[in-house]
């Protein structure tokens, strides 16, 4: 995984399984979501599965990832 900061509350990554897809990630709270991609045409789509771990990703590399797993989403669900 590649990442930067973009704009205020914003970064964009490049995985390593999807090289032609830029996402966009956007702080919400205090942890980061998948907001959006682009790119990526000619290779394989992620599925919901694949988004799931990259928001993980991201979150455990920018020191969120509590706040990630403690969203009031999965709270709700009773999902750990």
């Amino acid at each position: 995984m590649q990442w930067s900061y973009t704009r205020k509350y914003q970064v964009k990554a490049i995985f390593d399984d999807f090289p032609e897809t830029v996402f966009l990630f956007r702080r919400i709270g205090d942890y980061y979501f998948l907001f959006s991609s682009r790119g990526g045409e000619y290779g394989p789509l992620p599925e919901r599965r694949h988004y799931a771990v990259m928001e993980e990703l991201v979150n455990g590399e920018l020191g969120t990832i509590e706040h990630y797993r403690n969203r009031r989403s999965v709270r709700n669900l009773g999902v750990s």
